[in-house]
């Protein structure tokens, strides 16, 4: 967002603000109106718990439609459906009517299961049967984000015959392809819309269509549907079930938000909360959200603790170590972090496959050798040079931050690959490990380098 986009946004929310303060409700509609339903969206994720539901009620009550074009564009689903809390069935199900199949079906699948059920019921017959059968699939998989409205046609269609059935499709969400299926509606075919109009309109489509078609299968976790759509620069990717008939299409602007949503996934899991947390107000809630992540660093910190209680008549006859105990275990500790963050990344967009691994950890230990030399020698001239502690002790210092930096590179990207072949997500675990585990063995190094070289002979 640049500058200008930043202050029009902060104007446009300021002026909803006061339009709501003052009960202005009819110029805050014309307002919101003037906007498209993406910017009307963002305005959302400043509102307050009040003034959410208060400024969806003015779009509800003066326009069912623009309210469900502005729900489907909020994002994550929860936000969206705290907005309708309070609506009772009949106006949840007249909202919905006005959503792609595929984000009703998140709206339902995230409401209390009474209302769901309730709201089910008000649904059309084809509204129903299109959200039920996408509720039908597992959570996070193609078959919940697909969309079952996409054009498909028989092989032996005529290029007249499909552009006529292209323009008479207004049910359609997108249209980046045609797809083309056999006598027993199995997916054989694919045909670009740029393509269908560069050939005779009496060509067959069997004779132009692409046979080699990149499809994924109902049952394929969404974050690999990503991976598919980003490798081979698709709009839209088919959904075949286990017989290869055709049930649905994801479009690009799905795969968007699956990226999107998996990264920020992976962000806050990466330090040890959740997606789940960002939308909890109650500080009582978040803090029991937190505190089993928070375990691991904490346990560690006693353990680190002991060790240093240990090393107790090292750290009295030579008291300027614990001044150098923060640069040796952050150092450590932000190196780990960074390789950690590349390998949890890597593993989790499958840039880094099984072979890889051990040529990153090489190279991770590698970087690390280079930077914990390069600072191992610096701190070396500063504590000897700048600070006149004793040469041994300045070495020991220096050497002290190399091995603690190489086991930090090590063990970032070592971790991720042991809780992955574990079957533990390592974007979860990885953080708190490696932090409390650097920690832990950065002070072993410390001192125990300091007890047996540190004393002047």
């Amino acid at each position: 967002m640049t500058m200008d986009q930043a202050m029009r946004s902060s104007v446009l929310m300021e002026s909803v603000r006061k339009l709501l303060r003052k009960g202005a409700l009819g110029p805050c509609y014309n307002l919101l109106s003037k906007l498209r339903p993406a910017d009307t969206a963002a305005l959302f994720r400043q509102l307050t718990d009040k003034e959410g539901p208060a400024l969806f009620r003015v779009l509800l009550e003066r326009n069912e439609e623009l309210a469900g074009a502005v729900l489907g564009e909020i994002h994550p689903t929860a936000a969206a459906v705290d907005l309708l809390a309070g609506l009772n069935a009949e106006k949840v199900a007249a909202i919905l009517h006005f959503i792609p199949a595929d984000d009703a079906a998140d709206l339902v699948s995230s409401m209390p299961e009474e209302l769901a059920e309730e709201v089910l019921g008000l649904l059309g017959k084809e509204e129903l049967r299109d959200v039920e059968g996408l509720l039908h699939h597992e959570e996070e998989t193609a078959g919940r984000i697909m969309t079952p409205h996409f054009l498909a046609l028989s092989e032996d269609t005529s290029v007249e015959e499909a552009i006529k059935a292209l323009r008479s499709s207004e049910s359609l969400e997108m249209v980046f392809y045609l797809y083309v299926l056999d006598a027993h509606r199995h997916l054989i075919g694919v045909i670009s819309l740029r393509q269908l109009l560069l050939v005779a309109p009496e060509t067959q489509l069997q004779s132009i269509m692409i046979r080699d078609v990149v499809s994924v299968r109902s049952t394929m976790d969404q974050e690999e549907v990503a991976r598919i759509v980003q490798k081979y620069d698709l709009l839209a990717v088919p959904v075949v079930d286990e017989g290869n008939h055709l049930i649905g299409i994801i479009t690009i602007d799905d795969i968007i938000d699956v990226i999107r949503d998996e990264a920020t996934e992976d962000f806050y899991r990466l330090v040890g909360i959740s997606e789940q947390e960002r939308l909890l107000r109650s500080p009582l809630k978040s803090a029991r959200v937190r505190l089993p992540w928070l375990f691991a660093t904490f346990l560690g910190g006693v353990l680190a603790s002991v060790i240093v209680s240990r090393f107790s008549d090292v750290l009295s006859r030579m008291v300027v170590l614990a001044g150098f105990m923060p640069v040796v275990l952050g150092m450590g500790g932000n190196l780990g972090s960074q390789s950690a963050t590349i390998t949890v990344r890597g593993l989790a967009t499958g840039r880094i496959a099984t072979k890889q691994v051990w040529g990153l950890i090489f190279k991770e230990t590698r970087v690390a050798l280079l930077l914990g030399t390069l600072y191992g020698a610096a701190l070396i001239v500063a504590a000897i040079w700048v600070l006149k502690i004793p040469t041994r002790l300045g070495i020991v210092v220096g050497v002290s931050l190399l091995v603690t930096m190489l086991l930090g590179a090590t063990i970032g990207s070592m971790l991720p690959v042991l809780f992955d072949k574990l079957r533990i997500d390592p974007a979860v675990a990885t953080g708190p490990f490696v932090t409390t585990t650097v920690d832990i063995l950065g002070i072993l190094t410390f001192f125990s380098l300091a007890s047996h070289f540190g004393f002047e002979s």
